[in-house]
This record gives structure tokens, sequence and C-alpha cells, in this order.
């Protein structure tokens, strides 16, 4: 059993501040990691994935590693607006 810590469970920014989430795995296999957001007009949305293969991926709204002992991501908001308010979820 694999598992995934995100945090924080629950984020309320004001528009225009930054927002962050993270979310760590603790054992290194091979697997495709994602982060989805999902809102109640467009369902679930995929909005990144990282294979295994890769050892670093990022751009300015998330930055991923993988480590030999654990992978950590962060999805980064820079400037929140109301459009960004979702559930957003990290997945194996």
């Amino acid at each position: 059993l694999h598992t995934l810590e995100q945090s924080p469970s629950f984020l309320n920014v004001q528009e225009g501040m930054h927002a962050i989430l993270n979310c760590t795995y603790q054992e290194r296999t091979l697997f495709n990691f994602h982060w989805f957001r999902q809102d109640p007009r467009r369902g679930l949305v995929s909005l990144t994935l990282i294979q295994s293969s890769q050892k670093e991926q990022g751009d300015k709204y998330f930055k991923e590693l993988l480590g030999k002992e654990k992978f950590y991501s962060v999805w980064n908001i820079p400037a929140s607006h109301p459009g960004d308010s979702a559930t957003y979820f990290c997945a194996l």
C-alpha cells in the first residue's frame, strides 16, 4: 500500500494571494503522478503528469522532484483569483 500525504487539506486565500499545495510520497517505485482539479462547472481536469522516468519537472505552477527515498510535489498559484477556486487532488 502506498501513501500520499497532501497538505493543507483545506486552503482559503484572498484574491491575489499566493497559494501553495504540497504532496509527499514516501516510496520510490515506478508510477505516474498527477495533479487534478475539480470544480462544479468543468468536472475533473488533469493539470499535470510526471512519470517515474523524469527526475525533475516544473513551471510557474508546479515543481515536482523524484528522489531516492521521497517524492515531493508542490502546486503553486502565484496570485490567486476566483477562477482558481476548486478542489485539488494529487494522485498516483
